[in-house]
């Protein structure tokens, strides 16, 4: 596939995302490398999702700034916190999702970004400023983002409309699986019924888990998977639509153009993973200085040019693969943003709202 000529001429790569990491897995001897201080102690750590990041980018960063960068590595926001709340290693910067920045908050492990400071902030798109999550932007920068959509293989299966009816309606015709998260799930039922996704009223949320209760009980529903399983059971054709991850989506289009994603008409979820500043940070200063390069254009380009994730820059927009602009899921308009069509999921309130979803959950994945 064609790449882009200014990435190159910053030494930045567009390759497509890579499945190999220098970091072991989680769960199976992933361990912070033994600080290092090298180049007059100008080390950065960083705590993100694995495979998240472009490696050249990383490299640029280093050679700019004549700094270290170590990246350690998660695959759940509580295994994040947990990390950094257990002590060890200090981090500079990490990487959680919207609904987990107020508990950072609370915890006290975030210091201001101060993104008056930074000369690129002006570059995320107006959907992605003064989140309701963090208010001004105080603690956050949005680095990318994922929108949930259904999935098919056009090869086997054409959909007679692009609405979540297709699974949440009367008909059982279509063999499909749903994400195995809570939060997307019923909130696929809350959007497709005309609410909020972030619904706390009982008697919606109640309406919620008798659909979902009806819809697991289909003779055409396969499973609760991730959303890499999602893509190999479409590759395979064990299904007709999977919920899915636009970006783990888009991972297997570029290599077979037949897998297609849309966003439901009734509206769907999106979630968006931030950069943040942390309270112990010992390097602050060379943070901020990442932080406000990886909000440079071509580098931001750079980067979901890799993992095939949505990107709240608007100065990379024109510098993304042309694969993923074709893609109308990849970018859900200013205009599904501001008016809730795609809507954030938000972190619940504590209590009897927590209490509800845990509930319908637990219901639906014994059955």
């Amino acid at each position: 596939m064609k790449r882009l000529l200014l990435l190159t001429l910053l030494g930045l790569s567009a390759c497509h995302r890579i499945e190999t990491s220098d970091t072991a897995a989680e769960g199976q001897g992933a361990t912070t490398p033994a600080p290092v201080e090298r180049n007059g102690g100008r080390v950065l750590r960083i705590i993100m999702w694995s495979d998240y990041i472009d490696p050249e980018v990383v490299k640029e960063f280093e050679k700019r700034e004549n700094a270290r960068v170590i990246l350690d590595t998660f695959e759940s926001n509580e295994y994040m916190l947990a990390k950094l709340q257990g002590g060890g290693a200090s981090y500079d910067l990490a990487t959680p999702s919207n609904y987990f920045i107020q508990v950072m908050v609370r915890a006290k492990l975030l210091q201001p970004l101060e993104a008056q400071k930074l000369s690129n902030f002006g570059n995320i798109g107006a959907g992605f400023l003064n989140p309701n999550f963090d208010p001004g932007n105080v603690y956050t920068m949005p680095y990318q983002y994922a929108a949930t959509g259904l999935a098919y293989n056009a090869k086997r299966f054409t959909p007679s409309s692009e609405s979540w009816k297709l699974i949440f309606g009367d008909s059982d015709t279509v063999r499909f699986s749903l994400l195995d998260d809570p939060r997307e799930v019923i909130g696929a039922a809350l959007k497709y019924l005309g609410y909020s996704v972030n619904s706390s009223d009982v008697a919606q949320l109640r309406e919620a888990r008798d659909l979902l209760r009806r819809t697991v009980s289909k003779r055409g529903f396969e499973s609760f998977s991730g959303g890499p399983e999602v893509r190999n059971k479409l590759l395979a054709g064990t299904l007709d639509l999977g919920q899915i991850y636009v970006g783990d989506l888009l991972q297997g289009a570029a290599e077979d153009p037949n897998l297609k994603v849309y966003l439901p008409t009734e509206g769907t979820t999106i979630s968006t993973d931030t950069l943040v500043l942390l309270r112990g940070s010992p390097n602050p200063a060379l943070a901020r200085k990442f932080v406000n390069f990886v909000l440079e254009g071509e580098v931001s380009a750079a980067i979901s040019n890799y993992t095939y994730y949505g990107n709240p820059n608007t100065a990379a927009a024109p510098l993304l693969d042309p694969f993923l602009r074709s893609q109308k899921a990849f970018n859900p308009s200013q205009d599904d943003l501001k008016s809730g069509k795609v809507e954030f999921i938000n972190e619940l309130k504590a209590g009897n709202t927590t209490r509800l979803y845990d509930r319908i959950w637990t219901d639906l994945k014994a059955r």
